[in-house]
């Protein structure tokens, strides 16, 4: 905890103006509180108050315990007071918080859409965008407007690299599975997009059943290097019947199971009173036992799937894919066989 959460705010600001906007409050308010410029800059000065942009302020002890998602949000709130005309959230702003992962975007960056006539621009700290009466879905989430679920994730896709427009499509089928339908016929309208021909293909590799970035990079990792794509999320049994864990990735055709080991995963597995070790101990029981049925198992690591440095951990893995093939299905090793794991690569 930084050392600014523990200390008092010397400004006597009342609760209305806290509660008003999520706590983000404009200079113009404080000064109408009988306050003053000097008062301010020693307040931010001191470490009792965060200055989010130009005239735009909030307590630092409500950002010390924000995750990433919540300080793009004060941000966002306090560039939506400060636009002149109808704006809404959009793209990896509005992603956020409908609740979707982003990756691979400058939370620095508020993204938002026009929806009056005014011209789309980029000023600093923030992407405008431009859209016609009737293009969009609007809803008001957390006191914010913002484009709809269905649209965030797919300006958030059209926006993107391919890999992060996976990690955003992923999360959004993962949290609100009945949009499958409405994104494919948004990406069937919208073909003629610039970018349109990238977010489709992204929408096609997206999976709902990924349960964080790290196992939708891992995935795309594969796609990359012409590993098999895996199965997700897979039920081991043991031989009497007794499911003993669920694996991230599944290679059936090769006996071999897959598991991404992140932060998130860990904080999602821990119970209350139980500590990170238990749980460590506890995923390599459970590893042990899902090995003991007759299959192999690899790990991956948030740095070994990022784009442009997975080719070393993705060589690994396909000669991993060969020995679990020619220990556990008892095959010969043959290129010429069905599945046969390539060390080629993808450029796109």
């Amino acid at each position: 905890m930084p050392p600014y959460a523990l200390q008092a705010v010397a400004m006597d600001l009342p609760g209305h103006l806290l509660r008003a906007n999520g706590g983000v409050f404009s200079r113009a308010e404080v000064l109408a509180l009988g306050e003053n410029d000097r008062s301010l800059a020693s307040a931010v000065r001191s470490g009792e108050l965060v200055r989010l942009r130009q005239g735009a302020y909030v307590r630092a002890v409500d950002v010390g315990t924000q995750d990433e998602r919540g300080r793009h949000l004060l941000l966002a709130r306090a560039v939506l007071a400060r636009q002149r005309g109808r704006v809404a959230l959009a793209g990896p702003s509005a992603a956020l918080l409908h609740g979707f992962s982003v990756w691979g975007h400058d939370l620095a960056k508020v993204h938002v859409v026009r929806l009056d006539r005014g011209a789309g621009r980029r000023e600093a700290g923030v992407v405008h965008h431009l859209a016609a009466p009737g293009d969009v879905g609007l809803e008001l989430c957390e006191g914010l407007l913002t484009v709809s679920a269905r649209d965030a994730a797919w300006q958030t896709a059209l926006a993107s690299t391919l890999e992060a427009a996976v990690v955003a499509l992923d999360s959004a089928l993962h949290l609100r599975p009945e949009l499958v339908g409405p994104l494919h016929e948004l990406a069937e309208r919208q073909q003629r997009h610039p970018h349109s021909r990238r977010a489709r293909l992204a929408l096609g590799l997206a999976d709902g059943r990924a349960e964080s970035p790290g196992e939708s990079l891992t995935r795309m990792a594969c796609y990359r290097h012409g590993i098999p794509r895996p199965e997700l999320q897979h039920e081991v049994f043991g031989p009497d019947g007794r499911l003993i864990g669920r694996s991230d990735f599944s290679w059936e055709e090769f006996a071999h199971l897959g598991e991404f080991d992140g932060r998130i995963k860990y904080e999602r597995l821990l119970k209350p009173g139980q500590s990170a070790s238990a749980v460590v101990v506890g995923e390599k029981g459970r590893e042990d036992d899902m090995r003991a049925t007759g299959k192999g198992m690899s790990r991956f690591v948030w740095s070994e799937v990022q784009p442009g440095a997975a080719a070393p951990r993705m060589a690994r893995l396909a000669l991993e894919l060969e020995q679990s093939h020619r220990l556990w299905v008892h095959v010969s090793r043959s290129p010429d066989r069905p599945g046969f794991v390539s060390a080629r690569s993808r450029a796109n």
